[in-house]
């Protein structure tokens, strides 16, 4: 259940269209190591709940984290997280999640991610990017979202991208028509644009169920993708089928 901590609210800012980024400064214990791609399990006051948000910083930031939250007014951990202010306190465990960035090779990555997802990617790219690990392999980052002001940090996004040749920014929206980029489903936007065999890629992706399955299946039965190099915490395509 990973270790129980206490933490405390330093930074609380809206970063895009209902998107929340909390910096939490860790208390007790000071310190937690975890691997980009984990994430934590909130205990929610006056409840028996637990709501589970992905780590949205690099382990390299030794003493704090960072999540970021999507408003949802019925959701009890959301409500709880949008009503914290600075200086207050909060209680989870971490860290959680086998789907992490697997740092045994250096295949190849497609990172793929919808809306509030891009939380779990975050990490992942941040964490490549500060340990100058996005000039070894071709890496594509998919993000899927209705509109463009839900689109999580295009601009550090692309300016990644113009700095290191190897690794591609591709946001796709859904839902805008005065949008000069890709658009339709993120899986359309897959299917055109990556090569046909991706056996030796590996993929991280993280959004709604209906999204990360289809995108699983898209990988798998059209890229050669092998589901053992398919990385998320909401579906295993190895025994999803079974």
């Amino acid at each position: 259940m990973g270790a129980s901590c206490t933490g405390e609210v330093v930074l609380s800012e809206m970063i895009s269209k209902g998107i929340l980024l909390l910096r939490i400064k860790l208390l007790e214990p000071q310190s937690v190591a975890f691997k980009a791609g984990q994430y934590i399990a909130l205990s929610v006051p006056n409840t028996k709940k637990q709501s589970y948000y992905s780590i949205a910083s690099s382990p390299n930031r030794d003493g704090e984290i960072e999540l970021l939250i999507k408003e949802d007014v019925t959701g009890a951990g959301s409500s709880y997280l949008f009503s914290l202010q600075v200086g207050d306190s909060l209680h989870f465990n971490m860290p959680l999640g086998t789907a992490f960035l697997q740092e045994d090779n250096e295949h190849n990555i497609i990172f793929v991610a919808g809306a509030s997802g891009a939380s779990y990617i975050r990490s992942m790219i941040h964490y490549l990017d500060e340990t100058k690990q996005l000039t070894k392999r071709d890496i594509y980052y998919f993000l899927g979202a209705r509109e463009a002001d839900e689109l999580l940090e295009p601009e550090f996004m692309h300016q990644l991208a113009e700095k290191h040749s190897r690794f591609h920014f591709i946001p796709a929206l859904s839902e805008q028509e005065d949008w000069d980029g890709h658009t339709g489903l993120v899986t359309d936007v897959i299917q055109k644009i990556m090569p046909e065999n991706m056996v030796q890629w590996d993929v991280y992706c993280a959004g709604s169920f209906p999204m990360v399955k289809a995108v699983a299946e898209t990988l798998i039965e059209h890229k050669n993708i092998q589901p053992s190099r398919f990385f998320s915490d909401l579906y295993t395509p190895e025994t999803k089928e079974a």
